[in-house]
Formats: structure tokens, C-alpha cells, sequence
């Protein structure tokens, strides 16, 4: 039996989409999870990782950092929705005053 992989990838891409990438609230997230996880890998490269304690020490960092900036990802995304609507319902207010 062969694997059919690039069905496979077109499967997780889909879904990727379908749970990470469909809203702006969704981008925005997944956006700041992965400057997280970027932060935290950088991190190391700078000396900040000197002895082997610092494995067990990112083992907790790096998720904490994509969580902190996935969150401040989703804040900033339902904030930029939530203007969107309110600048749409003006739009339409004054729309319907002129009517």
C-alpha cells in the first residue's frame, strides 16, 4: 500500500484553513502564536540558553510565548472586527437617515 501524501497535504491544508485561517480573528491569531514561537526559538540563538537547565526552562517557555502572543493576536483581531462592524453600522445608519 503507497501513502498518498500530497493528498494528505492538500487535506491539512484545507483544514488548516477551515480552523486557523477563515476570519480575522482567526489570522490574527495564528499570526501572533507563530511570531511567539519565532520569539521563542530566536531566543536561544542570543545566549539566553547557557546550560542544560535552560532546555527544561524553554520546554515550558516557548508554549507560554506562543500563548501569550496568540492571545494578544486574538485581542488585537477582535478588536479590528469589532471596528469593522461598528464603522459598517454607521455606514449604514447614515444610509438609512438619507433614505
Amino acid at each position: 500500500m503507497r501513502f498518498n501524501y500530497r493528498a494528505t497535504a492538500r487535506f491539512m491544508t484545507r483544514e488548516f484553513v477551515r480552523l486557523a485561517w477563515t476570519s480575522t480573528q482567526q489570522k490574527w491569531t495564528t499570526t501572533g502564536a507563530l511570531i511567539g514561537l519565532t520569539f521563542a526559538l530566536m531566543l536561544p540563538g542570543f545566549g539566553v540558553v547557557s546550560a542544560g537547565g535552560g532546555v527544561a526552562g524553554w520546554v515550558i517557555a516557548i508554549p507560554l510565548l506562543m500563548l501569550l502572543f496568540g492571545l494578544a493576536g486574538n485581542r488585537f483581531g477582535v478588536g479590528r472586527k469589532k471596528a469593522t462592524l461598528l464603522r459598517q453600522t454607521q455606514i449604514d445608519t447614515e444610509r438609512s437617515g438619507d433614505a
